[in-house]
């Protein structure tokens, strides 16, 4: 597990893995099976993103399903806010739960659908992995930007990333692509900000 991470962070994160299996047996909120495979598939996946936000930063994760990688945010960035949004009202009750058993005070769980002209308000920080494509998130998430806000947004290869980015206004957005190391398959995040 990442080194930066304290014993109770990586306590926290193998109870999260457990609840999430455990969940998982009677509501089907995602394709996982074991421990190992959450952990390999789900967990480190979100890794590179804690390096990638600073401290007291509030952040916006889009569609969190079953807390990746809001929850694991929450975890590992006790100094940041987390608001996590989905709308799906079964993901939401997990979500809700493991707030409480971990005691995840610096996260919100907001159980609604994202909308264009949401009053959520901005932040300095979105967040999303499988949720939509790129030029659809920041649309829908223009009344959560400000100048300075960071989009970082976990996707597959690069290939798609960059016909996705076509389509987006490059006047207004400049955008970099992180190729992360993965051994068993292609990842990236990519990270937009507004020009200034």
């Amino acid at each position: 597990m990442h080194d930066s991470l304290s014993k109770t962070q990586k306590e926290k994160i193998k109870k999260f893995i457990v609840a999430a299996l455990e969940f998982n047996r009677t509501h089907n909120i995602f394709s996982r099976k074991t421990k190992e495979e959450v952990y390999k598939k789900d967990v480190l996946d979100c890794m590179p993103l804690i390096s990638n936000i600073q401290d007291h930063k509030s952040i916006l994760d889009l569609g969190s399903g079953g807390g990746f990688p809001g929850i694991i945010l929450s975890i590992t960035k006790p100094r940041n806010t987390i608001s996590l949004i989905e709308s799906n009202n079964k993901k939401c009750y997990f979500l809700r739960k493991i707030k409480h058993e971990l005691a995840l005070e610096n996260t919100k769980i907001i159980n609604q659908t994202i909308e264009e002209n949401n009053t959520l308000g901005p932040f300095d920080v979105i967040t999303t992995r499988a949720f939509a494509n790129t030029k659809k998130t920041l649309k829908l998430t223009q009344n959560n930007a400000h100048n300075k806000t960071r989009y970082l947004l976990l996707k597959g290869k690069e290939k798609t990333i960059n016909k996705e980015l076509e389509d987006i206004d490059k006047k207004r957005y400049k955008y970099e692509i992180i190729n992360l190391d993965m051994s068993f398959y292609e990842r990236n995040i990519v990270l937009i900000e507004l020009n200034e």
